[in-house]
């Protein structure tokens, strides 16, 4: 049968006697370690280690040459041994828990030949390290803010990374934390939930933000998260050896001893070790110790390193060239008026004219659709965004284009509809205000955005919906061939409204996104503010106007007069006030009755009315 030994610190003498020794059932032989006089013992005893830090890793070292059976014990100071061995924090369980355990074999993580406890750090770790996150709110909460504070120091530096496969790859990262597994902390659930300390593999999370805007978001959402989710700037690498470097020394910590060196060569030593553990520790027996993998994609590569590498993060993440060059062609092929382009055009046009006549909201929401011509203001946007000549004029002739081919064919089906109504379609397009701004703007965003991100493509027929860009051109196309200019040119400013509004604000989403510099993009905004701030003028006297007609309408809907209800009220605010309301009455009145409840009417708003009255008879 092997010994049983209770390794201690010389400083803890009475806390052995005292506290460690009356916990264990069996019999143990208490000895002191000291660097100077390690201890020795035979093969497979079992050695209970209560004992700092900062002497584990002699330890583990003693025990892999001797080839003891290890139980770690939880020490006061040994805050990275408890982490990395997932150990009880009740002495007393933990002393029962090894006793009965049998041993196991796990890995060993070294970094430049120094046996790691818990965790390698390289620059900024934020909250991705074991025992980072707290699980009281207050705690998480002030270092989340004690992170933002320092934002400004957080500077990515090219590093080089080499795995186990001879596979290479270079990035910009502000920071990489290096483990042998994430259990016992909440990297395990939604990060790392596949990591095991007998896998034979060691994990690294690479920590690769490209703005302080994305480092705001995530410490926010970890902050009142306690779901640690995996953030968009993270970068994953799973293999038996990895090597970093980026040919400069390197500052980084050890179980938070601060060390220098010119690479950073970690290795994992497979099963060496004898493990007294647990079922804090899960130990899996189908952990598969040669399938490297790496989940690099989203990490800055290319041009975007040299544009990130030794500066401060930018307050918005720009992206390089190549990252967005499918867009960009995409935006290209949208700013040329191709046969279908213009097909499109013209059946939208006229399908739209249909509608309005009709006074159909499906047809018009049908031509709304199949209208193409949201395609060639986004571009616009992002040639504004990126002052881009080419696709400026390309884009402004295929507009000019689609406009002209809409008033031509919305002309031509004015001509030959033998009718010349204002119908309701019609109508509600000619008095545009501050809210179609809105919708505009709002519109403007979500198709930027669509067109950036591809799982938001689907979302470009709603959008299409939202801005209904051709039945304004319809409406004035229809008031030109009446020759009637009031229509032609409400209808019109409605169109320059969704115009300008989609304009900026997609201007403003691609920058936002990245897709250009403000230095660069600062003139191409301050056209399409200046452009929405002209069209900002009739729609400010409109919303005006239509805020007033909504207050004359609350004051005057339900009001009763004597047993007069006055209900359905209309307004439009000329001057004098022009009322269509709806009088119930119990009885027939005479002109006398009404010119009594105009007279109340005026006095109640204070302002001369012409009123038209329906009068409708309610006996009970």
């Amino acid at each position: 049968m092997s010994d049983n030994f209770l390794l201690f610190d010389v400083d803890d003498r009475d806390d052995i006697t005292d506290k460690v020794l009356p916990l264990f059932s069996d019999g143990v032989l208490p000895k002191a370690w000291t660097a100077h006089d390690p201890a020795q013992f035979n093969p497979e005893s079992r050695v209970y280690v209560y004992i700092s830090d900062e002497q584990v890793p002699n330890i583990i070292n003693a025990a892999l040459m001797g080839g003891w059976h290890l139980a770690i014990l939880p020490h006061p100071n040994a805050s990275y041994a408890r982490r990395g061995f997932c150990l009880e924090s009740n002495l007393e369980k933990a002393i029962k828990a090894a006793e009965q355990a049998k041993e196991q074999k796990v890995d060993v993580l070294r970094c430049n030949n120094e046996i790691v406890l818990s965790s390698v750090v390289l620059g900024h770790g934020f909250s991705l390290r074991p025992g980072g996150q707290s699980h009281v709110w207050q705690e998480r909460l002030n270092k989340a803010w004690d992170n933002i504070r320092h934002v400004n120091n957080f500077l990515p530096k090219r590093l080089s990374f080499s795995t186990a496969n001879d596979s290479t790859f270079t990035t910009a990262a502000v920071g990489v934390v290096v483990v042998e597994h994430a259990h016992g902390s909440m990297l395990s659930r939604n990060i790392l939930p596949d990591s095991h300390i007998n896998d034979g593999m060691l994990h690294t999370m690479i920590l690769a933000p490209r703005s302080v805007m994305e480092i705001l978001s995530f410490f926010i959402k970890s902050s009142f998260n306690r779901v640690m989710k995996q953030p968009d700037f993270l970068g994953l690498v799973k293999t038996k050896t990895l090597t970093i470097s980026n040919n400069q020394q390197l500052d980084y910590e050890i179980d938070g001893r601060s060390m220098t060196a010119e690479q950073l060569v970690i290795d994992t030593e497979p099963r060496c070790l004898s493990l007294l553990v647990g079922e804090s520790l899960p130990i899996s027996d189908n952990a598969q110790s040669s399938k490297e993998q790496r989940k690099v994609s989203r990490l800055p590569a290319g041009e975007a390193i040299t544009a990130m590498a030794a500066k401060p993060l930018s307050l918005i993440a720009h992206a390089a060239p190549e990252e967005f060059k499918d867009l960009y062609q995409l935006l290209r092929e949208n700013a040329t008026a191709s046969p279908a382009f213009l097909t499109l055009m013209v059946l939208s046009t006229l399908l739209a004219s249909i509608g309005l006549y009709a006074s159909s909201a499906p047809v018009i929401i049908g031509a709304m659709i199949l209208a193409p011509l949201m395609a060639p203001i986004i571009s616009l946007a992002m040639a504004m965004t990126r002052q881009d000549p080419s696709l400026l004029v390309c884009s402004l002739r295929t507009l000019a284009t689609g406009l002209f081919m809409a008033l031509l064919f919305s002309s031509f089906a004015s001509f030959i509809m033998p009718m010349e109504v204002v119908t309701a379609e019609i109508a509600a397009r000619l008095s545009p205000n501050l809210l179609d701004l809105g919708v505009a703007v709002i519109s403007g965003i979500a198709g930027a955005y669509a067109h950036a991100r591809i799982d938001a493509a689907k979302s470009l027929a709603g959008v299409a919906i939202a801005v209904a860009l051709v039945p304004p051109l319809a409406v004035t196309g229809i008031g030109l061939g009446w020759l009637d200019w009031h229509v032609a040119w409400g209808a019109l400013l409605l169109f320059l409204t969704n115009l300008a509004g989609i304009v900026f604000a997609a201007s403003l989403t691609f920058l936002t996104l990245g897709f250009a510099p403000f230095t660069r993009a600062k003139k191409g905004l301050s056209i399409a503010l200046l452009a929405v701030a002209i069209v900002s003028i009739p729609l400010v006297f409109s919303f005006m106007r239509l805020s007033e007609e909504a207050k004359i309408v609350q004051a005057l809907e339900g009001k009763e007069i004597g047993s007069v209800i006055l209900r359905h009220i209309q307004a439009r605010a000329n001057e004098p006030i022009e009322l269509s309301l709806q009088i119930v009455t119990p009885a027939a009145l005479t002109g006398a009755g009404l010119d009594t409840i105009k007279d109340v009417v005026e006095g109640k708003l204070n302002r001369d009315v012409i009123m038209e009255a329906q009068v409708v008879i309610r006996r009970e």
